[in-house]
């Protein structure tokens, strides 16, 4: 029997369980930014691993290069352009020869000595003499193609930066 001092008798419960749906807004906005993040994931992998990808290719023409038993200098350096040719344009790269190129390298490179030695060594092994590749060359190599798109982000940043303190923009 119901006592009339029991506050607890007067609360009526519902006979319906109000509904989940549709979701508050707040939780449509979760669920947009969980989406919007989880396709940038996707896209930065995908394009990390066809960056990967390139290196990767270059790595193993290189090692069918030192298999061969008269890999030439001339073969090693169309190999560095075919990797430079994936990372810029055409028109900035295929033009490239003798000091031009030999800077470019030096400019990807993340040794402090010179890839392959002095400016005018390199033009004589490239263009007067048939010469053969060493060992070194293809460690060299090797370990220029591995920070090349790093040092390509890195001059990239740089030329940001220094076009925006000029007031420059590319178009």
């Amino acid at each position: 029997m119901p006592t009339p001092n029991n506050p607890f008798e007067q609360i009526i419960l519902p006979t319906q369980v109000p509904s989940a749906w549709p979701p508050a807004p707040i939780y449509w906005l979760i669920l947009a930014v969980i989406i919007s993040a989880v396709t940038v994931l996707v896209w930065w992998l995908k394009q990390r691993r066809k960056k990967q990808q390139k290196v990767k290719q270059a790595l193993l023409a290189l090692q069918q290069l030192r298999r061969q038993d008269s890999a030439s200098f001339a073969e090693l350096n169309q190999l560095l352009k075919g990797l430079a040719l994936q990372y810029y344009s055409r028109q900035k790269v295929a033009s490239l020869t003798g000091e031009a190129w030999f800077s470019f390298i030096q400019a990807h490179h993340t040794g402090s000595t010179p890839l392959f030695g002095e400016q005018v060594q390199f033009c004589q092994r490239l263009y007067q003499q048939p010469s053969m590749c060493d060992e070194q060359d293809f460690k060299s190599v090797s370990h220029w193609i591995k920070g090349f798109p790093a040092q390509v982000k890195r001059l990239q940043k740089s030329t940001v930066v220094d076009q925006s303190l000029t007031g420059q923009h590319h178009v």
